[in-house]
């Protein structure tokens, strides 16, 4: 019926077909190692903050004034935060202020020569 090295070509195609569905598995079982656990909707501040770190812990939140509140936030985050807003918007205001007043030099010098 069929020929001796019909059979074996029959085999071998057989062997490679395993083998490549052992590939395909292997593939997609490294895929799903290689994928994060978290959903894309996960707090990414939960994920910041490990669980044995306890945040705010000494922060009352219900019974403190506010600013007690804010004050605890600044020290935990740092010493440069609790000015961080004021120093932006002062140095937004002297650098518009050197713009405008630049400017303002440009008009009165083409103003007064031309």
């Amino acid at each position: 019926m069929d020929s001796e090295r019909l059979q074996k070509l029959r085999r071998q195609k057989n062997i490679l077909l395993e083998h490549l569905d052992w590939i395909n598995q292997e593939i997609d079982r490294e895929t799903l190692a290689a994928t994060p656990n978290t959903s894309p909707k996960a707090s990414r501040l939960a994920e910041a903050i490990p669980d044995d770190k306890l945040v705010a812990a000494s922060l009352e939140l219900e019974n403190a004034p506010q600013s007690q509140v804010a004050s605890d936030l600044y020290t935990e985050l740092g010493p440069d935060t609790k000015n961080a807003v004021a120093d932006t918007k002062r140095g937004c205001l002297i650098i518009g202020g050197i713009a405008f007043a630049s400017f303002a030099a440009i008009c009165g010098y083409v103003i007064f020569y031309y």
